[in-house]
């Protein structure tokens, strides 16, 4: 089950670091405004990946502790923390040459659910029902 989790983990990240990197594209060109230089590609694919990872760590811990109630606490869990972790993008002072600003929390409030997604639409292929 280790290793499987593993690469779930990291497929996850990668996937979500993808979707979040074409995001990032997507609202840049609709909106007009280019927050490359404070959301950097390369941080938005590491924090992805880091991401999944630790929640990959976390389902093992849980599938230790709970054995059949793993899948549905991990995923409530998940989804909890993915909420607290856009809580912070309210906060962020950007630089003063960055133009609208104000458009900042639409790009990154989205990519803060794009794990749990990805992680969610992977995870049948790597956890089977009962494992």
């Amino acid at each position: 089950m280790g290793k499987r989790l593993l690469y779930l983990g990291i497929l996850s990240g990668i996937l979500a670091g993808i979707v979040a990197l074409i995001y990032q594209k997507v609202y840049s060109s609709s909106v007009g405004a280019d927050f490359s230089t404070v959301a950097k590609p390369m941080g938005i694919m590491v924090s992805n990946l880091a991401g999944c990872l630790i929640a990959a760590l976390g389902y093992w811990l849980l599938g230790k502790l709970l054995k059949s109630k793993t899948e549905i606490v991990f995923n409530f869990i998940f989804v909890i923390l993915s909420f607290v972790s856009m809580l912070p993008a309210f906060a962020v002072k950007l630089p003063l040459d960055i133009a609208s600003p104000e458009l900042f929390p639409g790009l990154v409030i989205p990519m803060h659910f794009f794990p749990a997604l990805a992680w969610s639409t992977l995870e049948p292929l790597f956890i089977k029902n009962g494992e």
